[in-house]
């Protein structure tokens, strides 16, 4: 009884690995009944190991699956399944263009900068964000830093346009 006990722990196991190699669910199946008659066998033989022989085989189960994915990472099918390309700005990825010329221009205030809001630079209106104060409407304003989208704004003294 114990051979087949084995047989079907071994067997189950096999299969289980074979589904990560041969993908569509039978394999994988077959394994995890053959280990559940394994377990089975071995609980009804072995009565008094009952606990150990259940955790044993939920472990090498568990150590199957792992192995598995690690031998499914490393197969050229596997690098199919995975992006291994990068992103990246020098790559000429970006989500928005960084408008650094921008910085040391002024501007004016279009609605309170709470911190956030809109201010006009040169005719045109820019969502920015003042350095942690709030800045009220008509007020004068220097770009101060881009970083990305964002841009960053503080209070300067400078007479506003007729059209505030």
């Amino acid at each position: 009884m114990i051979w087949w006990m084995a047989l079907l722990f071994v067997m189950g196991m096999i299969m289980i690995l074979a589904e990560f190699l041969l993908p569509g669910g039978v394999l994988g199946t077959l394994g995890v009944l053959a280990m559940v008659g394994s377990t089975i066998i071995g609980v009804y033989t072995f009565p008094e190991y009952a606990i150990f022989i259940a955790i044993i085989e939920g472990l090498c189960a568990i150590g199957v699956i792992m192995l598995g994915l690690w031998m499914l990472s490393s197969t050229k099918a596997g690098g199919l399944l995975r992006l291994d390309t990068s992103m990246s700005g020098e790559s000429g990825f970006t989500n928005t263009v960084s408008r650094t010329e921008l910085i040391g221009q002024q501007g004016v205030v279009r609605t309170a900068l709470r911190p956030a809001g809109i201010i006009e630079v040169g005719g045109e209106r820019i969502d920015a964000v003042s350095d942690a104060s709030f800045i009220d409407k008509g007020v004068g304003v220097v770009i101060t830093a881009v970083e990305g989208n964002r841009v960053v704004v503080e209070e300067v003294e400078v007479s506003p346009p007729d059209n505030v």
